[in-house]
């Protein structure tokens, strides 16, 4: 104690934290907050301890902020003690805004993972120093990969009976570099284990050392040999341990200084709360038994709200040492804090209802929700625009495309028009509080090269450090654009097929572009123009739908095809996109039903598309969302302004387009997403009060109907014939790599 009263004498370790949105991780090092640089993030020592801060920014400009403290399970009572109040500091710096969350090693809350693509754990810490590195001398080491979507990489023991059949693990020897996969294992954590073992090897050991990746049960010898010999493995383990509220057993606890000092008086206990138990002049801790949230009102005094956060740890005293201290701010409480108490309404984005029930300090099993809770869940799902920033677009546009790896400046006249098989960079100034401020958004065609998305990212990042580290990235995958991004060219989003060729010689590919004269555009949008854009699709009469408007390009004329259930701003959307796109050829409105032959001639003749009669009512958009069992509980996940490119074959995926849902499912699900899905979706129709008839339908992918694609902007159907294993993909990529290297220093000698 007496170590960290010296702290309070201590000028702040902190230079302007959350001035912009991102990460700022610092580590605790003699009882000091150091930065780290951004190319450690993601990597935490056992013996450490760490402050993290996320910085977003919301619709309205506003800041808000979620600060985590992170524990070692090797740091010393110093350090985590100092990481503590390092964190009260930083707190008081940003004006008591940020949410606090205590965070355990080996038990992280879901939105800290969040905070990164993957976590990786070292052994040691700050006080170990640096060993001296002698070349082809390495310590033998296992690495255990877990996790459905944050993937965790972690140092185990190297024997066979930390091998499970469920996970990925990665046995470092050195030159030689084993991947090895459980019998049970995801696709993503194949595909993350490789990206482990390729950075060990290309990375670490210069590309010196061999990969050699292998199956549970066909493991060659040298494996075994190397994990000091062969043995049984265990069972799959649960992934991701799901995280919910249980509002069984619920406490309240007053914190005061009335009396003098602090002191804790339970209020109120049972399955239900009160918000009007809760005072804005004391601190009250809320206890789930699964999470305890540190709540502080706005009139508490400062000694209240300092001393808050440590009498909710020390509450937590005798209980597994997972368990989670999160505080929460007065007029700033997060959804699932809200939902412990009867009179606020619980939000579910994303509505996960699998629960964790505690009895004492033994951790029970998970509990599955029933297809009635999923439904409610699904039903109170807000699908707003949160990760939306900045202003209303009259700021200045730039725009960028890659040719040969670099960007090359796009004719202002063809600003917003994109090419599938293209990547581009889009900077965009504007004014933010009086200072000029800088949006960097990297756009992805999902038929460009791996080389042309690389480029981009990396130019991004330059102009980023080009102007002081002060601008904001946002990687855009296509069809996944951001309602701002949208706006930016004031409804003129068009997405066209085909794009320049790859920048290297030898990839034997040529540019691709529609020369024929003959292109027909799908324009969709619900709400507004932030959400109305276009893309091109194969030019049949199957490609129409009776809710939204397309536009057909001849040689001769341009047409503007509104379908009878279409909304206002598709038409005016529609509009522009033809203004850009007609290139003096004679503009031709026409209503569904009205077609002349020349629009059907230039279609291939006509056909049969979804019409009126089988399309929703346009009062509202469809909503998609994602069915899994990944973190080992079924859970129900919305997906806001949803494109194809979200439904991935693992999954089964829920669209709700007004008169009927649809059950699609993807080629790698298992028998528990589909019966749990289709289950959740019938007590989904009655809940929401559809008629009686309203059909759910199955779809299978690669089979969709077209009353399933109309909802899609763009739908390919050659992207849904072929599932590719993103992890098959890239091992026979690398051992050919791998071969190719072996031969040609073979051949030098």
């Amino acid at each position: 104690r007496g170590r960290l009263r010296h702290l309070r004498k201590m000028s702040s370790d902190f230079a302007n934290p959350g001035s912009k949105p991102g990460l700022e991780i610092w580590r605790i090092e003699s009882l000091a907050a150091v930065p780290l640089p951004a190319k450690d993030f993601g990597t935490f020592y056992d013996g450490d301890s760490y402050l993290v801060l996320k910085t977003t920014e919301t619709t309205g400009g506003k800041y808000v902020y979620d600060l985590f403290f992170w524990l070692g399970s090797e740091s010393s009572q110093d350090e985590q003690g100092a990481a503590a109040y390092k964190a009260v500091e930083l707190d008081d710096l940003l004006g008591g805004a940020p949410v606090q969350h205590r965070e355990v090693q080996d038990c992280e809350s879901d939105s800290f993972l969040g905070c990164f693509k993957k976590i990786s754990y070292e052994k040691g810490g700050v006080k170990s120093g640096f060993r001296k590195v002698e070349r082809d001398v390495y310590e033998t080491r296992l690495l255990h990969v877990k996790g459905s979507r944050t993937v965790r990489i972690k140092p185990v023991a190297i024997d066979h009976t930390t091998l499970n059949a469920g996970d990925v693990f990665v046995l470092d020897a050195g030159l030689s570099i084993y991947l090895w996969n459980g019998s049970g294992a995801s696709h993503k954590e194949k595909a993350k284990g490789l990206e482990v073992a390729l950075a060990i090897k290309d990375d670490e050991r210069g590309g010196r050392a061999k990969l050699t990746a292998c199956d549970q049960g066909a493991e060659e010898a040298a494996f075994w040999e190397a994990l000091g010999g062969q043995g049984p493995v265990a069972a799959a383990t649960p992934d991701d341990s799901p995280t919910g509220s249980s509002k069984g057993g619920l406490k309240l606890v007053r914190v005061s200084d009335a009396s003098g000092s602090l002191s804790t008086t339970e209020v109120a206990c049972g399955d239900t709360l009160e918000r009007s138990m809760l005072d804005s002049k004391d601190v009250f801790i809320v206890d789930n038994e699964a999470e305890v949230f540190v709540w502080v009102g706005k009139e508490a005094t400062a000694d209240e709200k300092k001393g808050g956060m440590e009498t909710g740890v020390k509450y937590t005293a005798g209980r597994p040492k997972g368990v989670r201290v999160t505080k929460v701010s007065e007029g700033a409480e997060p959804a699932l804090f809200k939902s412990l108490f009867k009179s606020w309404k619980p939000a579910a984005t994303p509505a996960d209802f699998s629960m964790v029930g505690r009895s004492g300090n033994v951790a029970q099993a998970t509990a599955q929700a029933s297809a009635a809770d999923l439904a409610k869940g699904m039903s109170d799902c807000s699908f707003g625009e949160s990760e939306d920033v900045a202003d209303d677009g009259s700021g200045k546009t730039e725009m960028y495309r890659i040719e040969d790896f670099e960007p090359v400046p796009v004719d202002q006249a063809t600003y917003g028009q994109f090419f599938a098989g293209d990547s581009y960079i889009v900077k965009y100034t504007y004014l933010s509080s009086g200072r000029e401020a800088t949006l960097l958004y990297f756009w992805l065609g999902k038929d460009s090269t791996t080389d042309e998305q690389g480029a981009a990212a990396l130019h991004a990042k330059q102009m980023d450090d080009n102007l002081g580290g002060q601008a904001t990235q946002v990687r855009v995958t296509m069809g996944k654009e951001p309602p701002h991004l949208v706006r930016l060219f004031g409804g003129k989003l068009v997405v066209h097929s085909g794009g320049r060729a790859s920048g290297f010689k030898n990839k034997g590919d040529e540019d691709s572009y529609d020369e024929d004269g003959v292109a027909l555009y799908h324009v969709k949008g619900f709400g507004g123009a932030d959400s109305t854009k276009a893309a091109q699709v194969a030019e049949v009469a199957t490609s129409l739908n009776s809710g939204d408007c397309f536009v057909l390009l001849t040689p001769a004329a341009a047409f503007l095809w509104a379908g009878s259930g279409a909304n206002e701003t598709e038409k005016a959307t529609a509009q522009a996109v033809c203004g850009v796109l007609k290139q003096g050829r004679k503009l031709q409105e026409v209503a569904e039903g009205g077609e002349p032959d020349a629009f059907w001639e230039a279609l291939g003749g006509k056909g049969e598309y979804p019409s009126s009669s089988v399309l929703p009512e346009p009062d509202r958009p469809a909503r998609l969302f994602l069915c899994s069992n990944a973190t080992g509980a079924f859970k129900v996940e919305p997906l806001a302004h949803f494109s194809q490119s979200d439904l991935e074959e693992g999954d089964v995926y829920l669209l709700d387009v007004g008169n009927a849902v649809f059950v699609w499912v993807g080629s790698e699900a298992n028998e528990l997403e589909k019966g749990m899905a289709a289950e959740t979706a019938a007590s989904y129709v009655a809940l929401e009060g559809y008629s009686a008839d309203t059909a759910v339908l199955t779809v299978k992918s690669g089979s969709e109907p077209p009353i399933f694609t109309s909802h899609f902007l763009g739908w390919d159907a050659s992207r849904a014939k072929v599932f590719l294993d993103p992890y098959e993909a890239k091992l026979a990529k690398a051992m050919a790599e791998q071969e190719a290297a072996q031969a040609a220093e073979e051949e030098a000698r």
